[in-house]
């Protein structure tokens, strides 16, 4: 499992890179370890500040410390401009999906695909004001993979329920 430390920037396997083999090496293989050591890798790639900040560290402090201290004080703050954009393009993507939705019914009728569509709409609708407000800074195709990902996975969980539902 040591190999996954490659997929975190270097900079971070410079600082963090020795405790977190350790970590690792305490740890028994699995998907769910590697899972998590992969988003975790995917993190360090969104958040760069944690490794780049110009403070001195502290006799002590640790990749875990430096972690936790991140998550109290709640993640990045998006701005007034920020949360407006966000907002018009959670309700320009609610219309869409609406339409979408409603021509897709008239067409398809209750369909498993078509009525996923419908189920996934909400909580992607949550999904893109979320990621429109906090990675609004990062590169566009940061911006694309993450919400792409988010909407991919939404839809294919509740595809997977209305199959189900419908087999019932």
């Amino acid at each position: 499992m040591k190999w996954l430390l490659r997929l975190y920037p270097a900079e971070w396997r410079k600082r963090y890179g020795e405790e977190f083999a350790a970590v690792l090496a305490s740890q028994r293989a699995s998907l769910g370890m590697a899972f998590d050591v992969f988003s975790g890798a995917i993190d360090a790639h969104l958040h760069p500040q944690i490794y780049n900040s110009q403070s001195k560290q502290n006799e002590g402090d640790t990749m875990t410390n430096e972690m936790l201290q991140r998550c109290t004080v709640g993640g990045p703050k998006p701005s007034k401009r920020d949360k407006d954009v966000a907002s018009m393009f959670m309700i320009g993507s609610a219309l869409v999906m609406t339409v979408a939705y409603l021509v897709l019914t008239k067409i398809y009728r209750t369909r498993p695909a078509v009525e996923a569509f419908g189920y996934a709409s909400f909580p992607v609708i949550s999904l893109i004001y979320t990621q429109t407000a906090y990675l609004r800074k990062r590169p566009i195709f940061t911006q694309i993979l993450v919400a792409a990902a988010g909407v991919t996975a939404m839809y294919l969980f509740f595809f997977g329920v209305c199959v189900i539902a419908s087999k019932l």
